[in-house]
């Protein structure tokens, strides 16, 4: 294949790649729009405007209208439902509940990510920032393991979960004995919980990628054996008797 041809098949992949990270944005305004409309319905009935009403006004919306039932996308381990799927279908598990209480706070302009809980059982909750400055745990299940939201530092008093841990990959059994962690994510967090702004991410910077690469491709390369021989060779032209000399040095 020559270079002009893996250079037309870079390009190419990097537009196809430009258009999906183009249309995912374009999903993801949409769910971020719709969580921001129904979010303002619901704190529009909180009965204050502190950060505690918010939040216990967005975690019992939530386990009244999302529940462990029918929920068809329970064994998806990756890019399960977004935040707007589980409002519009009311069906989700812990993840999925949590996924829409973080994106939520978020849009109530209230910080938040998950945690993920191990031991006897497995849990997904999430950490709000508490009006006191403390980590506070966030259950929003239909049938929550913690009825009201819970200073971090209880956690060792429930004995059903021995580690915590930020991010999920310490759900592999043979990670699990490593120490508890919880790490403060930052805007990874709206990227770890939108599914469409993470696809979306991902394709811009392998789209970039591609150009770069099919730029590459199209630059004209020098050649150094020609380079090299035309420094060795001098046409030196003189005029003896008549006779035109060329000599090669």
């Amino acid at each position: 294949m020559t270079r002009r041809t893996l250079a037309a098949v870079a390009l190419t992949l990097a537009l196809v790649l430009l258009g999906v990270g183009v249309w995912e944005s374009i999903q993801q305004h949409d769910d971020d729009e719709y969580v921001r409309a129904v979010t303002r319905e619901v704190l529009r009935d909180a009965p204050g405007d502190d950060l505690d009403a918010k939040v216990t006004a967005i975690r019992d919306y939530l386990r009244t209208h999302v529940r462990d039932i029918w929920f068809y996308a329970d064994r998806r381990p990756f890019f399960r439902d977004t935040a707007a799927d589980t409002l519009r279908a009311g069906r989700g598990r812990c993840g999925e509940a949590t996924r829409a209480f973080i994106n939520m706070a978020r849009a109530a302009g209230i910080p938040a990510q998950r945690l993920y809980l191990e031991g006897v059982k497995s849990h997904v909750v999430a950490l709000v920032d508490g009006a006191d400055g403390r980590r506070m745990i966030v259950d929003s299940v239909d049938n929550p393991f913690f009825a009201s939201n819970e200073p971090l530092s209880n956690l060792p008093q429930h004995v059903g979960f021995t580690s915590a841990s930020s991010l999920e990959w310490r759900r592999l059994g043979i990670l699990r004995r490593l120490p508890s962690n919880e790490w403060r994510l930052g805007p990874l967090v709206y990227l770890l919980e939108n599914p469409h702004a993470l696809v979306a991410c991902l394709s811009f910077i392998l789209s970039a990628a591609g150009l770069l690469l099919a730029a590459a491709l199209t630059r004209k390369l020098p050649r150094p054996h020609l380079r090299l021989f035309r420094s060795k060779v001098t046409n030196r032209v003189a005029v003896t008797d008549g006779v035109v000399e060329a000599r090669i040095v």
